[in-house]
């Protein structure tokens, strides 16, 4: 080939990647159009006149909370490992047979993999069956290390916040059930309902059967707002109310409620003692399930920064959809998957794209229907200019650029969006990707009333 033109294919590539720069670089810090021209308060989705109407019969509302107290306390009544334990050394398989990425993003060594793996005693588990409950908010990990591990850091949608070790956080006073440790024993697996996984031994405190019978003797309260602290008797902080917590409560009062809540002896034995909190941040199970007490909860949650497993005091997609919907006396799985199997099933995986949305505008009902895509969950919430909006907690939007290099547009908060957030940027240069050709189905965790099914 002529000189000429190699020095000119080489000029048009180098255009080309200044170009593909020049129009990129926006998306890292602009937002999408979405998150200025659609409220990102759901109380502009609430029609007045049926804010304050119930979405289920409060019958059936009751019978779903005294499910949520007997999965709540489950761990504490099993024979054995909790059937929802499943696959509890995945990740020894998964750090023996692929390249994972340690905080330094070097690829973890041999000797690395065997040590964590001998740490964990597979061969001896179940090695114990202690009741206990959390006495700080702690981290289940799927091995026994604070230590993150990473699938390879270079590819999109990999690497921070992403640590694969990450199940999810256990609030302060969470009933577990204790069936294994560490070989050091600075680690305890633990189990519940919904989580499973290893947390540090100093985060739970064992609980005796009198223990027990004390504490399920009091009605559960609902924490309907993050941050509130939990002082004792003696006015020290224990630990900080968070939306979706359950926890006991003796009696309430207008300025104050009082909780029945564990902390730990030197041999890592419970003590029960009285507890406060706002009256304002607990409510009496189950809280009516109305579209305006659904606000109330999910407005606080608007904005709050997304946090992959809960790893550092903030919330990822399924975890939002969990915690928002406790207070109601709703029982939901931690995984986004497991949720979207819940209750009545709306498959939408046959349709196009846009017969998707509609789908959703036609059989959707407004804070009770959770929409779901391969990863991610979603609640939707209403239309906005006929368009179907979602509450979601979403941290960024899949691109790619015209050379065929994959990407994410980083969002990274609890947002009110279309199902085609950030299309305004979709072009030649970079496209974006479109949730709605992801989305397989939808879903009616609960049943809603005649009146709802009517409208």
């Amino acid at each position: 080939m002529e000189m000429w033109k190699v020095g000119l294919r080489g000029l048009l590539v180098a255009c080309a990647c200044v170009l593909l720069s020049a129009c990129s670089a926006p998306l890292s810090s602009t937002q999408p159009r979405d998150l200025q021209h659609i409220p990102q308060d759901p109380q502009a989705f609430v029609d007045s006149q049926h804010a304050n109407q119930p979405l289920i019969p409060w019958i059936e509302q009751q019978h779903h909370a005294e499910a949520q107290r007997t999965r709540h306390y489950q761990p504490w009544h099993s024979p054995g490992p909790l059937s929802t334990t499943q696959r509890p050394f995945w990740a020894i398989d998964w750090i023996n047979n692929q390249p994972v990425y340690d905080a330094t993003l070097q690829a973890l060594r041999p000797d690395q993999r065997q040590a964590l793996s001998a740490k964990t005693r597979q061969h001896a588990y179940p090695s114990r069956h202690q009741p206990a409950i959390t006495v700080h908010t702690c981290s289940a990990r799927a091995l026994p290390t604070h230590a993150p591990l990473f699938n390879n850091p270079q590819h999109p949608g990999q690497g921070f916040p992403f640590d694969q070790l990450q199940h999810a956080a256990l609030p302060a006073n969470t009933p577990v059930l204790i069936t294994h440790q560490s070989s050091d024993r600075a680690w305890v697996f633990v189990e519940t309902a919904a989580v499973y996984g290893w947390v540090a031994a100093d985060a739970v405190a064992e609980v005796t059967k009198e223990q027990i019978d004390r504490i399920e003797a009091f009605p559960l309260v609902g924490v309907v707002e993050d941050n509130h602290p939990v002082f004792d008797s003696d006015n020290q902080w224990r630990f900080s109310g968070r939306t979706g917590m359950l926890l006991p409560a003796v009696q309430q009062s207008s300025q104050a409620a009082t909780l029945l809540i564990a902390v730990a002896d030197e041999k890592h034995r419970a003590r029960l003692c009285e507890a406060t909190i706002a009256t304002e941040a607990v409510a009496s199970l189950p809280v009516p399930l109305t579209p305006a007490n659904l606000v109330k909860v999910a407005k606080p949650m608007m904005g709050q920064p997304y946090d992959w497993g809960e790893q550092f005091g903030g919330r990822d997609c399924s975890a939002t959809i969990r915690d928002l919907f406790a207070p109601f006396g709703l029982w939901l799985p931690r995984n986004s998957s497991q949720q979207a199997e819940v209750g009545t099933i709306i498959s939408l995986s046959e349709l196009s794209p846009k017969q998707r949305e509609q789908a959703i505008l036609q059989q959707g009902i407004p804070f009770l229907t959770l929409i779901r895509l391969p990863g991610h969950i979603m609640l939707y919430v209403g239309e906005y200019q006929d368009r179907a909006v979602v509450l979601h907690t979403l941290w960024g939007l899949k691109t790619a650029s015209l050379l065929g290099e994959e990407g994410r547009w980083h969002v990274g908060k609890t947002v009110l969006t279309t199902l085609q957030p950030g299309m305004e940027q979709d072009g030649l240069w970079q496209s974006i990707g479109d949730l709605r050709p992801r989305i397989t189905q939808m879903s009616l965790p609960l049943h809603p009333t005649q009146s709802e099914r009517e409208d």
